[in-house]
Order: C-alpha cells, then sequence, then structure tokens
C-alpha cells in the first residue's frame, strides 16, 4: 500500500473542490477552499473528494507527495501557492517580498486543469 502521508479530517466552511490548496480558518477544526488572497496561510491540499457546503466533512492532506489541479502552466520545481479557486499557480512574490507557497512541483504543468504531482510543504520564496 502506499504512503498517503498525514491526512487530517476537518469540516469545510464552504464548499471544496476536490485536489484543491485549502487553509486553515478562524474556528478550530474547520478549512475553507483557498482564495489566493496575500498572506493566505495554506494547510494543505483537500483529498480526491471535495464538499458542496459548510459543515461537511473533508480530508486534507498535511504533507507528502500529492495530487493537485493546476491553475496554470508552471516548470518542476516551482513553489506553489493557491489562485481565486485554491488551483495550484507558481509563486512570483514581487521584489524583497516574501510569499510562503504550500507545495513544490514534482512535474510540469502545462495549463489550467491539469492534475500534478507535488509535495505539500510550506516553502518560503523571496521576490
Amino acid at each position: 500500500m502506499p504512503d498517503m502521508g498525514s491526512i487530517k479530517n476537518f469540516t469545510s466552511d464552504g464548499a471544496i473542490n476536490p485536489r484543491r490548496f485549502v487553509v486553515f480558518v478562524a474556528t478550530d477544526r474547520r478549512v475553507a477552499q483557498a482564495s489566493g488572497a496575500a498572506g493566505e496561510k495554506l494547510a494543505g491540499c483537500s483529498g480526491v473528494i471535495g464538499t458542496l457546503a459548510a459543515g461537511e466533512r473533508v480530508d486534507v492532506c498535511l504533507d507528502d507527495v500529492q495530487t493537485i489541479e493546476a491553475g496554470a502552466a508552471f516548470p518542476p520545481g516551482s513553489s506553489l501557492v493557491a489562485d481565486a479557486l485554491g488551483r495550484a499557480i507558481r509563486a512570483t512574490p514581487a521584489a524583497g517580498v516574501v510569499a510562503i507557497g504550500g507545495a513544490v512541483a514534482l512535474e510540469a504543468s502545462l495549463g489550467e486543469g491539469q492534475h500534478v504531482q507535488v509535495v505539500v510543504r510550506p516553502t518560503p520564496v523571496v521576490g
């Protein structure tokens, strides 16, 4: 059986699509789909099953090699953050700004909608 890494079950704060970045919210043990907001603290990525509404249970992959949906093209080795739909995009902070990526790409994405392998881990990126 493959190693699935650390997967924890949380309560959703709203709809969460499968294979998207998720963030912690102010309430304990709750997460929401990432929105790409500046300073967002990515918790990990949702599993193969998302949620339709607030209050539903969702598995969140907190580390290890996982599959996530890309929101744009990027090369392997890219530090990734969320776009407005919680999909993975390359972190490109402004000069002198530090962004915290939620994963590192293990393979290239050719564009939005592609499922790619990543290592889920916080990664600082300096612009």
